[in-house]
Parts: C-alpha cells; structure tokens; sequence
C-alpha cells in the first residue's frame, strides 16, 4: 500500500486535508471522502491526491499528484 495526503479543496482554498494508505490515488479518494470519485475536469470543488510514498532519490523529482471530484452521496 501507497501513503497518500488527500486535499479537499473549494476554488483554489483547501478546506480539509487527509492521510490514508491504499493501492490507488482513486482508492485513496474514495476512502477519505467516503464517496465515489471521478477525474476532476475543472470542477471548482475538487480533490487533490499526493503520493508520498518515498522513492529511489534520482527517480523522485516531485511527487505524483492526481485531481479528482466527488460525485454520489457520502456513505
């Protein structure tokens, strides 16, 4: 399992930050929103996911950051 930080973020202000493991960056959403997620495509309220997973020091140059929004009801 990947160590992820999960943004929630309004516009362009972040409202809420999570940590959670999982084996994907939709994974990682989904569990710390406790909903569905699906790619962001300029929604304005939307989820940043960082892999901090550490890497071999030449590969890393930046982490691996996804964007998503939620869609459906919380659970």
């Amino acid at each position: 399992m990947k160590t992820y930080r999960v943004e929630e973020i309004d516009g362009e202000t972040v409202v809420a930050v999570h940590s959670t493991e999982a084996k994907t960056p939709f994974e990682a959403a989904e569990k710390a929103l406790g909903q569905k997620v699906t790619l962001r495509a300029g929604a304005d309220r939307w989820v940043r996911v960082v892999d901090l997973t550490e890497r071999p020091r030449p590969m890393r140059l930046r982490p691996a950051i996804f964007e998503f929004k939620a869609i459906g009801k919380r659970k």
